[in-house]
C-alpha cells in the first residue's frame, strides 16, 4: 500500500479536519492503483467523493458565502456520520495492507 494512502487513512481515524480533501485525495489514489476505485478497500470513497462533489473542498472555501458555508459544513457533518463506520473499516484495511 502507499504510503501516501496509509497517511491519510491515519489522518481521517484520528480526525475530521480536512476530511473531503483526505477523501478525495483516497478516492484518487484507489482508481490510480486499479483503474477505478469500485468493489476495492477505496469504494467508500468514491461514495462520498459522488455524494459531496458539491461541497466546497478547502482551497474554494475563502471564496464561498458565510450562508453557504454554514449549510455545506451541516451537510459534511451529517455525511461524516452516516459514513463513519465504512470509513473506519476501510482506512483499517489500508492500514493493514501497510507492507502489501
Amino acid at each position: 500500500m502507499s504510503e501516501e494512502a496509509i497517511m491519510l487513512a491515519e489522518k481521517l481515524l484520528k480526525s475530521d479536519e480536512n476530511y473531503l480533501d483526505n477523501v478525495i485525495a483516497l478516492w484518487r489514489i484507489g482508481n490510480q492503483k486499479y483503474g477505478q476505485c469500485w468493489d476495492t478497500e477505496f469504494h467508500i470513497f468514491g461514495e462520498i467523493e459522488s455524494e459531496t462533489d458539491h461541497l466546497p473542498i478547502n482551497h474554494v472555501r475563502s471564496k464561498c458565502s458565510d450562508e453557504f458555508l454554514a449549510k455545506a459544513d451541516k451537510e459534511l457533518e451529517e455525511t461524516i456520520e452516516y459514513y463513519r463506520d465504512n470509513v473506519v473499516k476501510a482506512c483499517n484495511i489500508i492500514i493493514g495492507r501497510k507492507n502489501l
